[in-house]
């Protein structure tokens, strides 16, 4: 039975198979005037080989895997004195080729490389490295945007006092007012940087804080209660979480009060 849909029988005759050569593709378009049929004069069809050009193509994919490996050739000769575990920096090198072979991603990749440089450079010993990779994969453009905001906003020079804890001990902290002062100075950031229009309208900040809640989620941030939201008046207050700070610092980021946040406690003689 002849089939009217040509999407229907794109993928009865080539996604059931692995087709390792993109040009079947083009030559089946053009045999059952497959590109005539689509929207956009074609646009479509040229998405789906790309797609496809992506997944199956052998020969771009294994040139892409080479030219990954030379991208982390420069930060090899740090293994040998890395503090990292050479068994999580092995497993953290697999997954970014991965990710990157088959996401094709050239910004996801420069992290990825300069994420496991940092980590294998670091004087300190960095805790799983491979799930630093994960995250990293699955955050986009905005989230990062949205993440580094939050660390110009929240983590400020100064912010750490030092106080006296029981037991004759003090440690630095931060309390909470510091961030909830400056909750509609980070809605008003965020949205500038998200490079929404009129971002003093409080409308625009909705937008914001749904990105702080996934990068929350990420566990890269934590909400601090400002007080009971009437939409949409969106004054949020999200801080960097440890983890968020070490994310920031191994992608090269400046980083204020790296050393409180990942020590819990400073003595004073």
């Amino acid at each position: 039975m002849a089939i009217d849909d040509p999407i229907s029988a794109f993928e009865q005759q080539y996604m059931k198979e692995e087709p390792s050569m993109p040009s079947k593709l083009a030559k089946f378009a053009a045999d059952h005037g497959f590109g005539l049929a689509l929207p956009d004069g074609g646009l479509a069809l040229q998405i789906l080989l790309k797609v496809i050009d992506n997944l199956f193509n052998r020969e771009s994919g294994q040139e892409r895997v080479r030219a990954m490996f030379e991208l982390f050739k420069g930060e090899f000769h740090h293994v040998e004195t890395t503090k990292a575990s050479h068994e999580d920096v092995q497993k953290a090198i697999q997954l970014a080729i991965w990710y990157d072979r088959h996401e094709r991603d050239d910004a996801k990749r420069a992290r990825y490389v300069k994420l496991i440089g940092s980590a294998l450079k670091s004087e300190e010993q960095i805790q799983d490295v491979a799930s630093f990779i994960q995250t990293t994969e699955q955050l986009n453009e905005r989230d990062l945007t949205v993440l580094r905001v939050i660390n110009k906003v929240m983590n400020k020079d100064g912010d750490w006092k030092q106080q006296p804890t029981p037991g004759g001990r003090s440690t630095r902290k931060v309390h909470p007012n510091t961030f909830i002062q400056r909750a509609q100075e980070l809605a008003i950031q965020v949205a500038f940087a998200l490079d929404q229009n009129g971002a003093n309208d409080v409308a625009n900040r909705e937008e914001g804080y749904g990105i702080c809640n996934r990068l929350q989620g990420f566990g890269l941030a934590h909400e601090i209660d400002v007080q009971a939201r009437e939409l949409p008046l969106t004054n949020y207050a999200f801080r960097p979480s440890t983890y968020g700070i070490r994310l920031l610092r191994l992608l090269g980021e400046e980083v204020p009060n790296y050393e409180f946040y990942v020590q819990k406690y400073t003595k004073e003689n």
